[in-house]
């Protein structure tokens, strides 16, 4: 999601002190991502949305319908909330969408290739101005977050610029959030994130 700034003059803001700095990168993981953090290569797409909030499971069921409000996400969907209440296929089709979002965000759904897209179509719904300011520290080129993986091919990281780049993040962002945004990419592509499991591991410590 792009800052759209208007031309014109700006009032400069304090700039943070290095104790803030200290603070934010000092602010504990929760317990539920905690021990994701500490072993992020035995990550599963079912363990990590185990531990989102029920507010990031909502954001992220709600993006994924709107982004796909009649086709697979939908169906996928009322297929899932229907094997974890035992109910037939016809009558989840008749729940208003609030309805479908709040049992699914609820429920435990074992469809990964789903829950992937979930995890996925959060950040892209809600937090692409934190993605985008990732990428743009590692200087790799995206379109508000989202890389075009047709024009741009992104080489292995290298775990110093990725330590660099994650450490301002954490600086700008809750840490809950950047865990969970280091945890989806290697999820998405291990071999070129990689770079952040010790990053991740060194912050659940």
């Amino acid at each position: 999601m792009c800052d759209n700034l208007l031309p014109g003059k700006v009032e400069k803001s304090p700039q943070p002190s290095g104790d803030y700095f200290r603070h934010m990168l000092s602010q504990p993981i929760r317990p539920a991502l905690q021990p994701l953090a500490a072993d992020p290569g035995a990550v599963t797409v079912r363990r990590l949305w185990k531990a989102m909030t029920p507010d990031e499971r909502t954001a992220g069921i709600t993006a994924s319908l709107n982004d796909d409000p009649e086709g697979w996400v939908k169906t996928a969907t009322r297929a899932a909330v229907a094997t974890a209440l035992r109910f037939r296929a016809q009558t989840v089709a008749q729940f208003p969408k609030s309805k479908l979002v709040s049992e699914a965000a609820r429920l435990p759904i074992d469809d990964a290739q789903l829950l992937g897209g979930f995890l996925v179509d959060l950040h892209l719904g809600h937090r692409r101005p934190m993605m985008k300011a990732f990428l743009d520290g590692l200087a790799i080129e995206n379109d508000d977050g989202r890389i075009d993986s047709e024009k741009t091919q992104v080489p292995p990281q290298d775990d110093a610029a990725v330590a660099h780049a994650a450490d301002a993040l954490a600086a700008r962002y809750p840490l809950d959030e950047v865990v969970t945004y280091f945890l989806t990419l290697l999820l998405q592509d291990a071999a070129t994130w990689s770079g952040v499991q010790p990053w991740l591991a060194a912050h659940a410590e």
